[in-house]
């Protein structure tokens, strides 16, 4: 599998501008540039510097990947504070729940290393202070992670609520330079194609019925969408074999957005990149009359203790998003840009 092309910027971390891996974008100058006026007036010049350092970066994304292979050890949650809190610390307890059931999904853990790639920090002075990093995966030749990170207040150390891991082969917008800082977005910023809680919504929405929820072609195809589509699809196919579609059972997973996790960042081109939360609960209903028996090594029904139902299955999982939104008036799509899914529970009779 090809590695995607990460962030370009205006200039690396260590000097000249050069095309980065893949080749998709190129960074376009040796120096900073001031950042550009906000839609909405100009440059406050007490706004127009980062809040955060790269050293801070690099001291975060360390500490933040040392808490997790720490808690994974243990499989101890509690190990992730005070780095790693909100969903990403409830998905791992979650997730140390089912390898106490099945010591095999400890293989299904997506773990961040401490390599920062790209910083993309708010130039924004009000509080919760926002950033976003491009983040190295701890497996070798694995593909990087948008890691979500905010600081509550003065006094709160800056913490991480999840990550999402870059999509392959999707194009990567141009982030400003880490010198010149990235003017923060509200998620009901009307600054762009659409607001990123309308975006985040109707991610969402595609998830759960399709292409028909978005008959404005307002998405983009991202890898996320289409592999859970297939896998939903493939599961329907193999549970009403030999019998007409749905005959058997039904299979539906419907997700939606956790609203208190946020984090929005502007792009160069007056986009922005947004991160959020999603939910999600995937049933297989079974037919009056039918059972449904699944293999001796299906992780999930070693959770459950069963692999013989007769009314429904259900499995239910935590995903961590980046999105691109374009400006207000571009002809582009909002283009999904990572995701990492987490197993949460399984469940049947």
């Amino acid at each position: 599998m090809s590695r995607p092309a990460p962030f370009s910027r205006r200039k690396l971390v260590l000097g000249t501008p050069v095309v980065l891996a893949g080749g998709l974008l190129a960074a376009c100058a040796s120096d900073p540039e001031p950042p550009p006026a906000p839609p909405t007036g100009e440059v406050d010049p007490e706004q127009s510097a980062p809040v955060a350092t790269v050293d801070l970066f690099e001291t975060l994304v360390t500490e933040i990947h040392e808490a997790v292979v720490t808690a994974d050890e243990e499989h101890d949650a509690e190990l992730l504070a005070p780095r790693v809190t909100g969903s990403a610390a409830e998905f791992r307890t979650a997730a140390y729940a089912m390898i106490a059931e099945a010591e095999e999904w400890a293989e299904e853990l997506k773990v961040p290393s401490d390599q920062l790639t790209v910083p993309l920090t708010s130039t924004g002075r009000e509080f919760p202070r926002t950033a976003i990093a491009l983040v190295e995966d701890s497996v070798e030749d694995g593909v990087p992670y948008f890691m979500a990170l905010q600081q509550a207040d003065a006094r709160a150390p800056y913490t991480s609520w999840g990550w999402a891991q870059q999509a392959v082969g999707v194009e990567m917008p141009m982030v400003p330079h880490q010198e010149t800082g990235a003017e923060p977005v509200a998620l009901d910023d009307t600054n762009l194609l659409v607001t990123p809680a309308e975006a985040l919504e109707l991610y969402a929405k595609v998830l759960t019925d399709g292409d028909d929820a978005d008959p404005d072609d307002v998405l983009a195809p991202n890898p996320f969408q289409s592999g859970t589509h297939e896998r939903i699809q493939t599961e329907r196919e193999e549970l009403n074999a030999g019998v007409e579609q749905d005959e058997a059972a039904t299979i539906k997973e419907v997700f939606t957005v956790t609203e208190d996790e946020f984090v929005g960042l502007r792009t160069d081109n007056g986009g922005a990149i947004v991160m959020g939360t999603l939910l999600s609960t995937r049933t297989v209903s079974i037919k009056d009359g039918a059972t449904m028996r699944y293999a001796e090594d299906n992780k999930y029904t070693k959770v459950i203790g069963t692999r013989e139902f007769t009314e429904e299955y259900v499995r239910e999982f935590g995903t961590h998003v980046a999105l691109f939104i374009p400006p207000a008036g571009s002809d582009l799509q909002v283009q999904p840009i990572g995701a990492t899914q987490t197993a949460l529970d399984a469940s049947g009779q």
